[in-house]
């Protein structure tokens, strides 16, 4: 089985190319980035947003499945939202047009939480579940906008052609190397650094829904291998957590550090509640337990 990976050099790319080699994989990578030395396995440098390189590089490889991770985070899709748009829209699509024409049958490509829009309150207490969505104008930024459209083209693919789509909804994904998007600071959090002060950008009460990388990796690979269908979103489920908590809990593991957070509530940029029971029913994920998936994070940030 050949997995083509797009975005295979970033944060989570990385990750999930090693997870599938570890089950035995042919993965081909696939990056704008010229980091292609530190991939362990064959890499192309690609521009998602390249339409007929997108199409060339898949009809070349003619994957069994695509993973698309390609997307542009954070304050840089508002600092140049032609260049955004062109990797996060009109990649997308390329990607899914490229493999209807070369008769792929599975995309799987990274969604967020940030799909349901901003605020827990439109939910209420209850966790979200695939079937939620907000509409347009319930987003407060271009990014989980964004999100949404693609799991609306998505969709509509999946039901005229004959390619199984998934979007995987990713929490807050934690864990070292992080350098783009709104939450950078998560990494932060777990780096060694020559200072132990932390500084958190957010009020020490507010919520957050939050997953690993390295479970993050695992859920898209169970997804990618999975013998059976998928459904077109899935969520990956998180850990709810206040600010808080998740420093106690990083200074049970590493007690020098110490923690500065904001004075006020900040307002909130994504749902806290997110229920992953169907990633559990379909393909049997479970997030580990947080003190575990902390440790094995901040244990990857001293290699």
């Amino acid at each position: 089985m050949t997995v083509l990976v797009f975005g295979a050099a970033g944060f989570v790319g990385r990750r999930l190319v090693s997870k599938l080699m570890e089950a035995r994989v042919e993965v081909i990578g696939a990056d704008i980035a010229t980091a292609g030395a530190a991939i362990s396995c064959p890499f192309n440098t690609v521009d998602v947003s390249d339409r007929d390189a997108v199409a060339m590089l898949v009809l070349d490889v003619r994957p069994k499945a695509i993973v698309n991770l390609a997307y542009t985070t954070g304050v840089a899709i508002e600092a140049d939202l032609d260049r955004s748009t062109r990797i996060n829209v009109n990649g997308h699509v390329n990607v899914l047009d490229a493999a209807r024409a070369s008769g792929v049958r599975r995309v799987v490509y990274s969604s967020s939480i940030a799909a349901y829009g901003p605020s827990q309150s439109v939910y209420g207490h209850r966790e979200i579940t695939e079937s939620d969505s907000c509409p347009l104008e319930g987003h407060n930024t271009t990014y989980g906008a964004m999100k949404a459209f693609n799991d609306f083209i998505a969709l509509r693919l999946r039901t005229k052609c004959d390619v199984e789509t998934c979007g995987v909804r990713l929490s807050i994904v934690f864990g070292p190397g992080r350098r783009h998007g709104f939450t950078t600071w998560t990494s932060r959090m777990l780096e060694p650094a020559g200072e132990d002060q932390v500084t958190i950008p957010i009020a020490p009460d507010d919520p957050l829904s939050l997953v690993s990388a390295g479970d993050a990796a695992r859920l898209l690979a169970l997804a990618v291998n999975s013998p059976a269908p998928l459904p077109p979103v899935l969520n990956s489920g998180g850990y709810r957590v206040t600010a808080r908590s998740l420093a106690n809990e990083i200074a049970r593991i590493n007690p020098r550090v110490r923690f500065t957070f904001s004075k006020a509530p900040t307002p909130p940029l994504f749902v806290d509640r997110v229920s992953g029971a169907l990633a559990e029913h379909v393909l049997g994920f479970r997030q580990q337990p947080l003190p575990a998936a902390l440790r094995a994070e901040m244990a990857r940030a001293v290699r």
